[in-house]
């Protein structure tokens, strides 16, 4: 990355930080269901690959750990093509391996931190997952390395800790939800939990028409 790349994504992130945002959790939880609803056919199988291969990779602990955050980064990619308006493409979660190396040490600073937190009493893992909810949003779109993108997505959730740790607890309601319902229910909730996260990301970062490109 040459000095003046440097710079632009300093001001970039500068810009981010200081933007008035607006909390619109029904909002965002609204669209997700539109969305994922809209396209559920698609949605279903994106949410059973993606499942079915971190269950299969977890058996071994390294594989597991290489494959989680580039899939996840993977399935945001496909959800903000949606919202955008293009089609869904299966393959697409592919795409999560073109950050790499940013997704695979996010996934695993994230699930030590959460997990950390949740060894703590329930709370402060909720907080945790609320202060890092938007790392592999602005990983797949910014193109941020995964300290950048943590710090990032940290700084901007912690301006409305007690809403967005509010919207994070509702998720995992929906997610636990989804469990329970024979584990059909979490298939379906998966989309609609990153759908919300990805709406949200919309309001509180801005959603440019095309994501931004990899630096050479």
């Amino acid at each position: 990355m040459n000095k003046q790349s440097s710079t632009s994504k300093t001001s970039a992130n500068e810009s981010l930080l200081s933007q008035t945002r607006e909390i619109n959790i029904s909002k965002w939880i609204m669209n997700a269901w539109d969305l994922v609803i809209g396209d559920f056919s698609e949605f279903l199988l994106l949410s059973f690959i993606y499942i079915v291969v971190l269950v299969v990779a977890s058996s071994t602990l390294i594989i597991g750990l290489i494959l989680a955050g580039p899939l996840t980064a993977g399935f945001f990619y496909i959800i903000f093509n949606r919202i955008r308006g293009n089609s869904i493409y299966i393959g697409d979660i592919s795409r999560g391996f073109n950050v790499f190396v940013a997704a695979v040490l996010a996934d695993i600073l994230i699930s030590v931190f959460v997990t950390i937190g949740f060894t703590l009493l329930i709370l402060p893992g909720i907080v945790i997952s609320a202060l890092y909810m938007f790392t592999f949003p602005l990983i797949i779109e910014k193109k941020m390395d995964f300290w950048q993108a943590m710090e990032t997505s940290r700084k901007v959730v912690t301006k409305n800790i007690f809403e967005m740790s509010v919207f994070m607890l509702l998720l995992y309601i929906f997610l636990f939800v989804g469990v329970i319902l024979f584990l059909v229910g979490f298939f379906i909730a998966l989309p609609i939990v990153f759908a919300a996260i990805a709406y949200a990301y919309g309001d509180l970062f801005g959603l440019e028409e095309k994501a931004a490109e990899a630096d050479n």
